[in-house]
């Protein structure tokens, strides 16, 4: 271990702007996904740049796990959903293996959520309605996506005017462009305390409450 770096990455300051824990238990409503929606707008207000940004850990075939930061599309009482190909990593390790892990964080409200779930693709037309509120540049950028590695970036950029050239007006759907729906079965709160006695709030669906039914419980810090 570098004792300089040790001493560098210990004096960088943590929970600098922490608040006292807002979430209390007696004001937890019955279904957590509402309350992942209100904390990325939260986040937003209280100045964190891209609230919405999440990261996914999925695994592959191996059992070897793999995680991307990438953007939340929308959030309904059941799901959470993003886009990616069906070709690309993610999308391949979600085909063999539905599992996944996502992760926010915002330190500008000291706040963070764990979410365990499952994964699954919502079809062309859902995918073709998502892909049709992208902007030009993502829309373009997505049909650069190819299995293999890359020459060299200048191959990616010719390609990307190549495209632009190509589809001057409406861009289409790639075929593999997919909207995937996170089920989550676990969602556990965090909320950071400068003492170190930190907020934690764990909800998990509960078998006895029906299909949309939770539970949830404080845990320890």
């Amino acid at each position: 271990m570098s004792e300089a770096m040790r001493r560098r990455l210990r004096a960088i300051p943590v929970f600098k702007n922490v608040r006292a824990a807002e979430f209390r238990e007696k004001d937890l409503p019955d279904n957590p996904l509402p309350v992942i929606a209100d904390w990325i707008l939260a986040a937003h207000a209280a100045g964190q740049p891209e609230p919405h940004a999440m990261s996914l850990c999925t695994v592959g075939p191996t059992g070897v796990p793999s995680s991307r930061v990438l953007i939340v599309k929308d959030i309904d009482d059941r799901h959470l959903y993003f886009a990616t190909p069906a070709g690309s990593r993610k999308g391949l390790e979600i085909a063999t293996n539905p599992h996944v892990a996502a992760h926010f964080h915002w330190p500008a409200t000291g706040q963070q959520i764990r979410i365990v779930g499952t994964a699954a693709g919502q079809g062309r037309e859902a995918s073709e309605r998502d892909f049709a509120e992208r902007g030009r540049g993502s829309q373009l950028a997505a049909h650069l996506h190819r299995p293999g590695p890359l020459t060299d970036r200048r191959s990616a950029l010719a390609e990307f005017e190549r495209l632009g050239a190509v589809h001057p007006g409406e861009v289409p759907c790639p075929p593999d462009w997919t909207l995937y729906a996170i089920s989550p079965t676990e969602v556990e709160f965090w909320e950071a305390s400068a003492d170190r006695v930190h907020h934690r709030i764990v909800y998990r669906r509960d078998a006895t409450a029906g299909a949309d039914g939770w539970a949830h419980e404080l845990m320890w810090p």
